[in-house]
C-alpha cells in the first residue's frame, strides 16, 4: 500500500518529465542575428565538406556518382541543421523559401548522380547546369535573410 501511494505521488512528476523530454526534438527559436550566425556556420561546414569532396575532379563516371552521393549527404546534413532553426516571424516565409530552394537542389543532384551511374554524360551535365542555373536565386534568398556565407558566390547549395 505504501509503495502504491509513492507511485501515485510520482506519476505527475513522471508525466511532466516525459512531456518535457519529448519536446527536445523541437526547433530552436533564434533571433535574426542568431539565425545569420548559426546558418552561416552550417554553410561554412557544408562548404568545407564540398571542398574536401571535390578536391580532385572525378576521373570517371563511377567516381562522379560517388562524389555526388557524398555532396548530397553533406547538403542533406546542412539542410537538416538549418531546419532545426526557427527564425523570427518576420523571416519565417523567406527562410522557408530558402530551405525549399535548398531541397530542390538535392533533387537536381540526385538526377546527376543517377546520370553518372548510367554513364549518361549529357544528363549529368544537364543536372549540373540546373544546379548552377538556380544558384543565383538561392543566393538572393540567403542574402534577404542576412546570411553572408550561405549567400557568397562560392557557396554550393
Amino acid at each position: 500500500m505504501f509503495r502504491a501511494r509513492r507511485v501515485l505521488l510520482l506519476l505527475p512528476t513522471l508525466a511532466f518529465i516525459s512531456l518535457v523530454g519529448g519536446c527536445g526534438g523541437g526547433k530552436e527559436p533564434v533571433s535574426a542575428a542568431e539565425l545569420a550566425q548559426k546558418a552561416d556556420g552550417i554553410c561554412r561546414e557544408e562548404r568545407s565538406a564540398f571542398d574536401r569532396i571535390q578536391a580532385q575532379p572525378p576521373p570517371n563516371a563511377k567516381t562522379a556518382a560517388d562524389q555526388t552521393e557524398e555532396l548530397i549527404r553533406a547538403t542533406e546534413k546542412a539542410n537538416s541543421s538549418l531546419e532545426e532553426l526557427e527564425p523570427p516571424e518576420a523571416l519565417r516565409t523567406p527562410y522557408e523559401l530558402y530551405l525549399k530552394a535548398r531541397h530542390q537542389v538535392i533533387d537536381e543532384m540526385r538526377r546527376g548522380e543517377d546520370a553518372a551511374d548510367n554513364q549518361d554524360s549529357s544528363a549529368y551535365g544537364a543536372a549540373q547546369a540546373a544546379v548552377a542555373r538556380d544558384a543565383p536565386q538561392r543566393r538572393k534568398l540567403a542574402e534577404s535573410l542576412g546570411l553572408r556565407v550561405c549567400s557568397s558566390s562560392s557557396a554550393t547549395a
